[in-house]
């Protein structure tokens, strides 16, 4: 494991491998992703692109998963309980990493960016992914933010005219 990922797991909180555990499920993951978004965006297109790109980067990260078949860093740990999916890159952060880009222009930006880096490092924390896992989450996020906020701005326009 690398320093970034060694570091994070060597983190001795209760509180903090708590609180991951908690967000690790998958279930109570997507309803905390989905009610920040209901509370944050009042605007129902906005809310409606942000699920699209949301669902466009759980399909190319699951498929990146699919491909590249990394371990990850808890297998190796033997840490009990390791999934058994592949650990590149981590959907986990790709979804968090969305919503935050989905709030670029507005004041609660910050509170997202938070919001991922903390996501990031719960992955971290319980070695259910490396640095790399997370950092490649990031750029998968901004590929498909873009490609569904082009997508988006072409079907707009078409029906403006």
């Amino acid at each position: 494991m690398d320093a970034i990922s060694n570091f994070a797991y060597s983190i001795n909180s209760e509180l903090l491998t708590k609180v991951s555990l908690l967000l690790d499920n998958h279930i109570v993951f997507v309803l905390v992703i989905m009610a920040l978004v209901l509370i944050k965006e009042s605007r129902n297109a906005k809310r409606l692109k942000i699920f699209a790109a949301l669902l466009l980067a759980f399909f190319f990260a699951t498929c990146i998963k699919i491909l590249t078949g990394v371990e990850r860093p808890c297998a190796s740990l033997d840490i009990p309980n390791c999934p058994s999916s592949s650990s590149f890159p981590s959907l986990h952060a790709t979804l968090a990493f969305v919503v935050m880009i989905s709030f670029l222009n507005k004041r609660s930006y910050w509170m997202f960016v938070l919001f991922a880096l903390f996501v990031s490092l719960t992955r971290l924390v319980l070695a259910m992914h490396s640095f790399r896992d997370i950092a490649a989450a990031l750029p998968i996020a901004l590929i498909t933010y873009n490609i569904v906020d082009v997508l988006w701005r072409s079907f707009t326009w078409k029906r403006l005219k």
